[in-house]
């Protein structure tokens, strides 16, 4: 870590009870073979304050990007796949740390050697039993391979993003409303009347023709890939993208689902139209207007924005949803995932005010960490807007030799 660590002699002792979950995912941090466009694509990734960026440019963010997010989610390794598997995300959000190291050299910020090495000395993911081990971070560097003034100088920049953003949104306010709206979306509870419009029942209408199902496949090839593998007489097969025709189906089943919640959510939206004109222009009440349609009504028992709501799925859409209306308003269509709910609350859970005075600061926090993320997503899309990338996220490593 920095000179002084890298010139210590430590014993090269493997940890497996710790890599072996670590290394899968640090293996990854690799560009690949990255070069320069070939003679059919462009030369550059795209301009930035009129300047071109090279691809070696993005080859180096993009790494920067891979190690920043297993550093954050590598103890999830489900979400960290996620982000890693998905191309377009990961090219996107490589564009995005090009225009933000752009933006914190015309800011001059800089980052000590002693802040590198605190994050590094800090960081779970080189520590044993609360101490940084220096055994597990050479060899997880080693294994990457990834050498380690190289890491450092990502370690750096990243340092310097986070000080940028935290310049951008340093001021930052909220008002006592913002932090008890907060604090009620996390802890009231609702019983709903509610009618569901599931998305099963509109699987047999989401029709998918073969040419959007190749669509899909040209545009996430790396969702297919297929890893090589040791077979029983000892040979190893090879790896790489399975054929359409194999995934087809898979494909198909995926694409149907996302019509069919397509198809449930707009129609809760025809049904939601005749239900406001009942209640408002006759007087029926909810349930009249419900069995007027010969839909189903039903109710749920006092849930919270955590939990698991029975035939619906993740509670978060509903209590999101129902903290912003009035007593007997009737909710818009909610898309959830598996299908489309339309409610009116039935009873409120009133959040504990006593309680919420002793929690206020630590949701005020939450509060203005909200409205800054809002305010640094606002400063990114215009960043964007001013300078394109000319390369296609969803595939950008065909632009390599």
């Amino acid at each position: 870590m920095l000179k002084v660590f890298r010139n210590k002699n430590v014993t090269k002792m493997v940890l497996w009870a710790i890599l072996i979950l670590i290394l899968p995912a640090f293996v990854l941090w690799g560009t690949g073979n990255i070069g320069r466009s070939g003679p059919k694509g462009p030369t550059y990734a795209g301009m930035i304050d009129g300047r071109k960026v090279s691809f070696d440019q993005f080859g180096h963010a993009l790494v920067g990007v891979k190690c920043q997010v297993i550093l954050n989610f590598f103890n999830q390794p489900k979400v960290l796949d996620e982000f890693l598997s998905n191309k377009e995300l990961m090219g996107k959000m490589t564009w995005d740390r090009l225009l933000m190291e752009r933006e914190a050299k015309k800011a001059r910020i800089t980052v000590s050697n002693d802040e590198v090495v605190k994050f590094v000395k800090t960081h779970p993911i080189f520590n044993r039993n609360g101490q940084f081990d220096t055994r597990i971070y050479d060899y997880v560097l080693q294994r990457v391979p990834i050498d380690p003034r190289s890491f450092e100088e990502i370690v750096r920049e990243s340092i310097t993003l986070q000080k940028l953003n935290d310049s951008m949104a340093k001021d930052v306010a909220v008002t006592d409303e913002e932090v008890f709206e907060i604090y009620r979306r996390e802890n009231e509870k609702f019983k709903l009347s509610y009618v569901v419009f599931a998305a099963d029942a509109f699987i047999d209408k989401a029709a998918v023709d073969d040419a959007v199902m190749k669509d899909y496949y040209e545009s996430h090839k790396s969702e297919f890939t297929i890893p090589a593998r040791t077979l029983e007489d000892g040979t190893v097969s090879e790896g790489g993208v399975a054929k359409f025709e194999d995934v087809k189906d898979n494909i198909k089943g995926f694409l149907a689902a996302v019509e069919a919640r397509k198809l449930a959510l707009k129609a809760a939206g025809e049904s939601y139209d005749k239900l406001k004109g009942s209640i408002s222009k006759d007087g029926a009440t909810f349930e009249a207007a419900v069995e007027a349609q010969n839909l189903k009504k039903l109710e749920t028992p006092f849930f919270s924005r955590t939990e698991y709501v029975e035939g619906i799925g993740e509670a978060f859409p509903l209590t999101d949803a129902a903290v912003k209306l009035k007593p007997g308003e009737i909710s818009p269509p909610v898309e959830t995932r598996r299908g489309a709910v339309i409610f009116k609350v039935a009873e409120v859970q009133k959040s504990d005010e006593e309680k919420f005075k002793k929690e206020k600061e630590e949701y005020a926090k939450k509060a203005r960490e909200t409205k800054k993320i809002a305010i640094l997503e606002k400063w990114l899309r215009q960043l964007e807007l001013a300078n394109r990338a000319i390369i296609d996220f969803r595939d950008y490593e065909k632009y390599y030799r």
